[in-house]
């Protein structure tokens, strides 16, 4: 199973994220220090408590310590050259909106890092020491937590997550591309979509919990099928796999959460990826992510046919033909 980290902060701030989540997700885990994890919400705390979707996790010295120092090469690119590099988070001038006080607004606890990154931000006039580590501008923040994730990722063998777009820029310039995850992204994109409660709003985390720990085993299963569609598409699409797993699995998760909710809206699979895979946090696909997650939407997407050639499209219409959506 793919170990999933989430951040830049001690829990997703996007209730409607998480509630998704609670629907489809096997697990995550958050950056949160040990000495921290008072600051949750009851909520996140509840999830841990009482199902095996989040957990915390304590960073260690030496990740932070790694993370600092690549977190000072980079910070120096932009102050160093900030009208060439700012755009990456969408400024015009970073070194002079860091060096303003007044931006000085993100709390980064000082579990998280070396006293080599509290000294260069305190050198350079980028950031302040308090009691608590560092105060930061917001994107310095995010360029530091980027690089932490990152560390503890690496050395865990897992795949860091984010519910940040506002600097889907910068995640998509440090991202590692991979051509072949890529293709495989865009056919399943156009293959499947995800069923929410339309009032998902109005449900409860509570309920919510109750719903995930009566379909545990379905939510494990279609995430098994998850597993082994990918892993058959990346070697090779196989008919069999992506027809009679995901009619059990995908089917019987549907239909419960279709007794659940009052009326269904649909998510692309724009909406997992953007939730559940590290290289896929791009603007186009956020854009359709967050007008389903708006619980606007009363309908469904429709699926594109545009597939890569004339074998996936003969697969997509098989696979239609055999699974039957459920509306």
């Amino acid at each position: 199973m793919k170990k999933y980290l989430y951040y830049p902060n001690l829990e997703p701030p996007n209730t409607e994220w998480l509630k998704f989540a609670i629907l489809y997700l096997e697990n995550f885990e958050s950056i949160v220090p040990y000495q921290r994890q008072h600051l949750v919400s009851d909520e996140y705390r509840r999830l841990q408590d009482e199902t095996d979707l989040v957990s915390m996790y304590s960073p260690e010295y030496n990740q932070g310590y790694r993370a600092s120092l690549k977190a000072i090469e980079e910070a120096d690119k932009f102050i160093d050259k900030p009208y060439q590099r700012s755009h990456l988070f969408r400024r015009v001038n970073l070194q002079r909106d860091w060096r303003n006080r007044e931006n000085w607004n993100y709390q980064i606890f000082s579990e998280k890092f070396s006293n080599e990154w509290a000294e260069y931000c305190e050198d350079k006039g980028i950031g302040g020491k308090n009691e608590e580590g560092l105060m930061l501008p917001k994107e310095l923040a995010f360029l530091f937590m980027t690089y932490l994730a990152k560390e503890i990722s690496h050395e865990r063998n897992g795949s860091i997550i984010t519910d940040n777009i506002e600097y889907d820029n910068y995640t998509n310039y440090e991202r590692i591309h991979n051509p072949i995850e890529s293709s495989r992204n865009k056919f399943l994109m156009n293959l499947m979509n995800f069923l929410i409660p339309a009032n998902i709003s109005d449900i409860s985390i509570k309920d919510l919990i109750k719903f995930r720990n009566k379909n545990r085993e379905r939510i494990k299963a279609f995430n098994r099928q998850i597993d082994l569609v990918e892993d058959s598409i990346s070697n090779g699409l196989s008919e069999r796999d992506l027809i009679e797993g995901f009619n059990d699995t995908y089917s019987g998760l549907t239909k419960e959460i279709l007794l659940f909710g009052v009326g269904v809206a649909s998510i692309p699979f724009a909406g997992y990826l953007l939730i559940n895979n590290p290289v896929a946090l791009t603007a186009e696909y956020a854009k359709e992510i967050i007008g389903a997650m708006g619980i606007g939407f009363g309908g469904t997407f429709a699926i594109n046919n545009a597939l890569y050639d004339s074998s996936d499209r003969r697969m997509c219409k098989k696979y239609l033909a055999n699974v039957r959506r459920i509306k």
